[in-house]
């Protein structure tokens, strides 16, 4: 679903919790980015994003049964992505960089967003990222 209202645009779409979901996901977020008009580097930034945040859905809190909602949300070129899953409450933290080749996702979410975050509200949690359609400067803080 895309729809635009007042400045708002809103598309969300579910995907099966399988791992073949996170190349969906990607896909359909880059066409409704490209479709709101937004640069090519700030669309690869969040497609990546968006295939961390379903692929750590789909491995550490759905079954295989389940969907995964994604959510893009785009008010005058501030965009949040969303990635829910109804089965978790626990909070996923960065990994600090060592020997393992995974865990390492969120430290990429937060360094390519302005910020990010989790919700948590009735047994289910939504991990959250925020990025401006304007690339930042080089050492530029994240929001606070």
């Amino acid at each position: 679903m895309d729809v635009t209202v007042q400045g708002l645009r809103l598309w969300e779409q579910e995907f099966p919790a399988t791992p073949a979901s996170a190349r969906l996901a990607r896909g359909a977020v880059r066409r409704t980015l490209l479709g709101w008009g937004w640069s090519p580097q700030r669309i690869d930034d969040m497609v990546l994003i968006c295939s961390e945040l379903v692929t750590n859905a789909i491995r550490h809190a759905c079954r295989a049964d389940e969907v995964v909602p994604v959510r893009l949300q785009e008010i005058e070129g501030d965009c949040r992505l969303e990635v829910r899953d109804n089965r978790s409450e626990l909070r996923p933290r960065p990994r600090p960089v060592g020997v393992r080749v995974d865990g390492q996702g969120l430290l990429l979410v937060a360094d390519l967003s302005d910020d990010w975050g989790v919700t948590v509200d009735l047994g289910a949690k939504t991990v959250w990222a925020r990025m401006s359609g304007q690339p930042q400067h080089s050492g530029a803080g994240k929001a606070a």
